[in-house]
Order: C-alpha cells, then sequence, then structure tokens
C-alpha cells in the first residue's frame, strides 16, 4: 500500500484538489441567467416527458446543442433530484475526469512532473474553475475532445475515436471536425505522413458515426427538415457565417479572454510559446502537437462570426500542458524565468489598479467583489513572482493553489449568493407564483424566461423588452429587469404609472393600469 500511495501520490494530489475546488458550493447560488437555466429546464422537461430523444424547452422541441449534456443532467436528477446543485454536478464530475486524463496521458507524453504541473495548471486556472462549476455544455467538448485527442497522440485509435463520436453528441459537427482537423494540420506541419497510413481511419470513421450518428438519425426520423434547417444549418452554419450578436464580434475577441481564463498563469503563455520554438527538447513534437490544438480552436473561433466566451475552452488542456512544460523546464534549468516574473509583476500592479476605475450606478454593487478578487489575484501575483525570482517553485505552488482554492470557496459560498438576485432570476420566479393567478397573459424578457421556467414551471410568452408592452383587451403582466424597465420607462413615461406586482433587487413584475 505504501508503495502504491507513493508511485500514485501525485495523481492523488490532483484528485484531493479537485474534489476540493470544483464538488462544494455547487448549489449555494442559483442557476446564473440566461444559459444555466436554459440547459436545467431542457434537461428537466425531457426528464418529465420521459423523452430522451428530443430536447425541448417551454413544451416545445427545439434544436439548439446535441444531448449529451442533457442527458447527463438528467441523469443527475434522477438520482439525486432537481436542484441548482445537481445541474452542475455534471460539469463539475467531467472537469475531475478531464484533470485526471490530461495527467494520465501526459505522464506517456512527457514525464510524470510535467504532467503533474501541467494538470495542476489546467485545475487551478479560472476559467476552467468556472467551467467545471456552472450548468452548461462546454465541459462535456472539453472531456470529450481531450480524450480523443491524448488518445490520437499516442495511437489509442480506438479509444480516440470513440470519444469522437462522443463529441458529435457533445457539441455537434464541431467535436467530429475538430479531431480530424487538428490532426491533420499537425501531420502537415510537422510532416508525419506515415500517420496516414497507420492511423486505422476507414474503422475510426465507422467507430466514431457508431457512437455519435445514431442520435441524428432518430432525431431526423422523428422531426424532419426542421431538426436539420435550425440544428445543422442555422446553429452550425449560419451562426459561424453571421453574428448572432451584431457589432460584438472581433478578430481579437478571444486574446483577452485567453489571458483572463488562464489565470493565475496568463503571465506564462508568451514565454512558454517564446522557449519552445527556440529550443529543441525530447519532448518538442509533443509541444508542437499541444500548439497546434490550442491554435486551432483559437484561430478557428477568431474567425467565427458568432463569439461567445466560452467557445475556447477546449484549448485549455493543450495550454497547460505547454505552461506545465515551461514550468518543470525553468526549474530544473535552474534559470530564473525573468519575462515570467515580470508579466507577473505587471499583472499584479493592473489588478491593483481597477479599483480606481469608477463604475456607474448599475455596477456599484459589485464593488466589493471587485476590490476581493483583485486584492487576491495580486497576491497571488506579486507573491509566486517573488519565490519564483528565489528559486522556490514548490511555495510558489502551493501559493497558487491555495490562493485558487480561497477564490473557489469564496466566489461560489459567498460573492455569487450575495449577488443572486442581480445574477438570477430565481427569486422573482417565486415571487411571481404568490401574485400571479395562471389565466392573465405573460409576457416575460428573453433573459430571463428559461430561470422562470426552471424556478416558477410558468412559460409565459417571451417579449422583446426593446418595444413598449403591447396592451391587449383586458389585463396583462410583464416580467422584467430593473435596468431594462429604467431604459424603456425614459422612452415611455406611462410604464411608470403600471403597478409594480412584486419586485427583487434586479427584477420585478408590472401590470397594465
Amino acid at each position: 500500500m505504501k508503495i502504491w500511495l507513493r508511485d500514485n501520490r501525485c495523481g492523488l494530489i490532483l484528485l484531493l484538489l479537485a474534489a476540493t475546488l470544483l464538488l462544494p458550493f455547487l448549489g449555494m447560488c442559483p442557476l446564473i441567467d440566461p444559459d444555466e437555466p436554459v440547459y436545467g429546464e431542457t434537461a428537466r422537461e425531457m426528464l418529465a416527458a420521459g423523452d430522451w430523444l428530443s430536447p425541448r424547452i417551454y413544451g416545445d422541441f427545439w434544436y439548439d446543442k446535441p444531448p449529451l449534456f442533457y442527458w447527463l443532467e438528467m441523469i443527475s436528477y434522477s438520482l439525486f433530484g432537481i436542484s441548482d446543485y445537481t445541474s452542475r454536478l455534471p460539469s463539475a464530475l467531467l472537469a475531475m475526469a478531464t484533470v485526471l486524463y490530461v495527467y494520465h496521458q501526459g505522464k506517456h507524453i512527457f514525464t510524470k512532473e510535467i504532467a503533474f504541473y501541467g494538470s495542476l495548471v489546467l485545475l487551478t486556472s479560472l476559467g476552467f474553475i468556472y467551467i467545471g462549476k456552472a450548468a452548461v455544455t462546454d465541459m462535456t467538448l472539453m472531456l470529450t475532445l481531450t480524450v480523443a485527442m491524448l488518445s490520437l497522440y499516442r495511437k489509442q485509435y480506438y479509444i480516440a475515436y470513440a470519444f469522437c463520436g462522443l463529441a458529435l453528441l457533445a457539441k455537434g459537427p464541431i467535436g467530429y471536425g475538430f479531431p480530424a482537423l487538428i490532426m491533420l494540420c499537425y501531420i502537415i506541419l510537422c510532416r508525419h505522413w506515415q500517420l496516414l497510413r497507420t492511423m486505422k481511419i476507414p474503422q475510426g470513421i465507422a467507430l466514431a458515426f457508431l457512437v455519435g450518428l445514431p442520435w441524428y438519425i432518430l432525431m431526423y426520423h422523428a422531426h424532419g427538415a426542421d431538426f436539420l434547417d435550425t440544428f445543422i444549418g442555422y446553429h452550425n452554419i449560419t451562426r459561424f457565417t453571421a453574428p448572432e450578436h451584431p457589432g460584438q464580434n472581433r478578430w481579437y475577441f478571444f486574446i483577452p479572454v485567453l489571458f483572463a481564463f488562464m489565470l493565475p498563469w496568463s503571465a506564462a503563455i508568451v514565454p512558454a510559446i517564446h522557449r519552445m520554438w527556440k529550443e529543441r527538447t525530447p519532448h518538442t513534437d509533443a509541444l508542437r502537437f499541444c500548439l497546434i490544438w490550442a491554435a486551432f480552436i483559437f484561430l478557428f473561433f477568431s474567425i467565427s462570426q458568432t463569439q461567445l466566451v466560452t467557445y475556447i475552452a477546449p484549448m485549455f488542456p493543450p495550454t497547460a500542458l505547454i505552461i506545465g512544460w515551461y514550468a518543470h523546464s525553468c526549474k530544473t534549468t535552474g534559470r530564473r524565468p525573468i519575462l515570467w516574473i515580470g508579466t507577473l509583476v505587471v499583472l499584479g500592479c493592473i489588478f491593483v489598479g481597477t479599483n480606481a476605475i469608477p463604475l456607474n450606478d448599475g455596477a456599484e454593487v459589485f464593488k466589493p467583489v471587485i476590490l476581493w478578487l483583485s486584492v487576491l489575484f495580486a497576491v497571488v501575483s506579486f507573491i509566486p513572482a517573488w519565490f519564483l525570482y528565489s528559486g522556490r517553485w514548490r511555495n510558489a505552488l502551493i501559493t497558487i493553489a491555495t490562493a485558487m482554492l480561497l477564490f473557489s470557496a469564496s466566489a461560489f459560498a459567498v460573492f455569487l449568493p450575495t449577488l443572486a438576485e442581480q445574477l438570477s432570476s430565481r427569486e422573482i420566479a417565486i415571487a411571481l407564483t404568490r401574485v400571479y393567478d395562471n389565466t392573465t397573459p405573460l409576457y416575460v424578457d428573453k433573459f430571463l424566461r428559461p430561470g422562470l421556467a426552471f424556478y416558477s414551471g410558468i412559460y409565459g410568452t417571451e417579449w422583446n423588452t426593446l418595444t413598449h408592452p403591447d396592451q391587449p383587451d383586458g389585463k396583462a403582466c410583464y416580467l422584467i429587469s430593473k435596468q431594462t424597465f429604467k431604459k424603456l420607462a425614459d422612452l415611455h413615461p406611462d410604464l411608470k404609472d403600471y403597478p409594480i406586482l412584486a419586485e427583487t433587487e434586479g427584477q420585478l413584475i408590472i401590470a397594465t393600469p
């Protein structure tokens, strides 16, 4: 037993740290509008209908995402009941599996110590913690794509192709296309032409389709052209070629997103790539593979016309492995990572300076959170910088891990719950059940509608809040955020005469006079 514990201590440390970071406090904050309630409500309605095939919301079928994450949420609901915690539990477990798989494969691709460093970087990154504790679909793609890519590199082809099929169920065609295109880029750029003969491509395509294609066939059989036109036509092709939110797509959009999501390790990204570009090591080929993997995802979504911050999540594992290799390289060579240290100091100063930025009236509620986070990340910049300068690598790692544990606990147990009424529609949904007669026409802000459905079971009718509320014959109710109401009332002063039936800190329910 002692020998086993000694040989597996790094993996056990990662498992313990992952469980401590990801599992506690999942239910302390209600589902955050609008994305988390969308997925929670879809899984809830599928389970209530006893339908494991067709995603549905507001009582209607919808074709936004494949079903893998919904299935996981449905299993969680079936085992432990429907709650905020069980909505997020699948993501947390998938995140733990991702970290452990990166470590397991990283030991063989690099070394045990590099694999440990890379897995630790991944686990303690801001974006990974956020996605790993959120009821969104991104962690399903991250795990399936990570398993597929690392297995492909290690020539474990049947595992890789099976997970390509699961990625097809996690995110759609890109789940299958990404591994193929990334491997093709790797083969071309690194001139590994012989892989084309050994990758078992015909068997792999068959296996991937055997895993991932039946759901698509059954959906087409059940829903016909509506499914293909909406899922493939709109959600995959149109959203790539045309912006879902015009004016928000920029070629540089994901540069700050990457640096923010890789905190507190962001300062090592450029130095790591610079060193791997200059030096040839026994790990050069693996590093190039990781760089091609990360760069492909980054560039693909940078040219996409629809851009959301979580899209680049699948590049976190290869980026973390590159940083892990760089940290190990600096430690073993004994050279001070001056560029890394200098960037940490600059980032620390920027974090301190964020408190000088004036906030508008609507954002004042976030001031304590900004103060705490800026201080925490300043500390996690300055102190590790000093330890790295002094050559005390273990102290630097312990400081970062401890700080991110503190961040996770404070963010999910303290700050998000205190901001719940600003971020979630749970309380206004509960208030609606007290004042609503279930017969009066109800119009709901699109942003708040998923949370209203999840927490009250009331759907209402989607209301375009850019327009004045309709006033049909008789009475009508409207559920709206206070911020939107204020903007509308400035344009339509008569709205100030609408009686308020209920309100929370962030939303209100009004009725026609």
